[in-house]
């Protein structure tokens, strides 16, 4: 083989590695863009903190599970998964699927301040089979 020969052979070898490592990054590209679905909750939580103001860290957070107790009136502090929730007037209770009660499977969504987490949505989720 011919040093020509040779380095024709050497370039095509560096155009099909550099195209390997293009098509990868535009693999990871896309599927970076593509947005990730929750198919299976199980009391799973998803958070993520910002700042607010005046040095203060809130986190943002939802999560799912059951709902273990709850006031009558259902203003004041809710456990759901054995974790204290606090509901105010300006909290969201959906139930297009049900009734909010104690057994009812939830998604809460809301934010900790401190230990405090008050929720901003609450809504009630199709049974588990």
């Amino acid at each position: 083989m011919t040093t020509s020969q040779q380095q024709t052979k050497a370039g095509r070898k560096s155009a099909i590695r550099l195209i390997g490592v293009l098509a990868g990054i535009g693999l990871m590209a896309a599927l970076a863009s593509v947005p990730a679905f929750a198919s299976d909750h199980k009391g799973e939580e998803s958070s993520e903190d910002h700042e607010h103001g005046h040095g203060s860290a809130k986190s943002e957070s939802k999560f799912y599970g059951i709902v273990q107790k709850i006031p009558a009136d259902r203003i004041g502090s809710w456990t759901v998964n054995g974790r204290e929730i606090k509901v105010t007037s300006a909290t969201r209770i959906r139930e297009e699927y049900g009734a909010a009660v104690s057994g009812a499977y939830v998604e809460v969504e809301g934010s900790n301040t401190g230990k405090v987490f008050t929720a901003v949505k609450i809504e009630v989720k199709r049974a588990k089979k």
